[in-house]
């Protein structure tokens, strides 16, 4: 591996070592085999990764924003100009738009002042700052998005576990470890 460059050495390295935990296990098969869901992996095949393997680095990296540059040109033939080379993006589902453009009732009542402020883990008022802005139906960054999303799962957490009070939802009450029971 010595001889190796770099690149192709951290690729061998995410391969053996980080693949099989991260990719397979949370973040594929798991999640899909949980729904009956026999997920295929294209660029998992052996021999894709055999010829990528043998690929120089040149051909799988250019500067700027020319990420996975050998299978861009090939998508080039088939796809539109505005998708081949678009610049790459995280996937992840639009949480925050989820829950806070028309938020229903527990929602607002999860994310008022009061509530907040009756938890005491978090900043009222920037929280209230970020979460006014969907409902002015603007949109947040990707992290601030991800924060406040958090921020509200928190609250509904502490809500539902730690005495309710928050919101109009009904919290549990734990009779016997076996069975949990809905409060009216």
């Amino acid at each position: 591996m010595r001889r190796w460059h770099p690149l192709n050495r951290s690729l061998y390295f995410g391969y053996k070592v980080l693949l099989a935990g991260m990719l397979l296990s949370h973040k594929g098969d798991r999640v899909a085999m949980a729904n009956s869901v026999e997920a295929r992996y294209p660029f998992l095949d052996e021999e894709v990764i055999a010829f990528a393997a043998r690929l120089h680095p040149r051909w799988k990296l250019r500067r700027g924003t020319k990420e996975k540059y050998l299978l861009r040109q090939a998508a080039a033939r088939m796809l539109p100009p505005e998708i081949a080379a678009r610049r790459k993006s995280m996937f992840r589902l639009p949480l925050a738009e989820s829950f806070f453009t028309s938020p229903p009732a527990f929602v607002r009542e999860l994310m008022s002042e009061e509530a907040l402020a009756k938890t005491g883990y978090f900043d009222v008022a920037t929280v209230r700052k970020d979460y006014e802005v969907f409902g002015r139906g603007e949109k947040l960054g990707t992290f601030k998005s991800l924060g406040l999303t958090g921020v509200m799962a928190t609250q509904l957490w502490h809500h539902l576990f730690l005495g309710g009070g928050l919101c109009d939802l009904p919290v549990p009450t734990f009779r016997s470890p076996a069975k949990i029971q809905l409060a009216a």
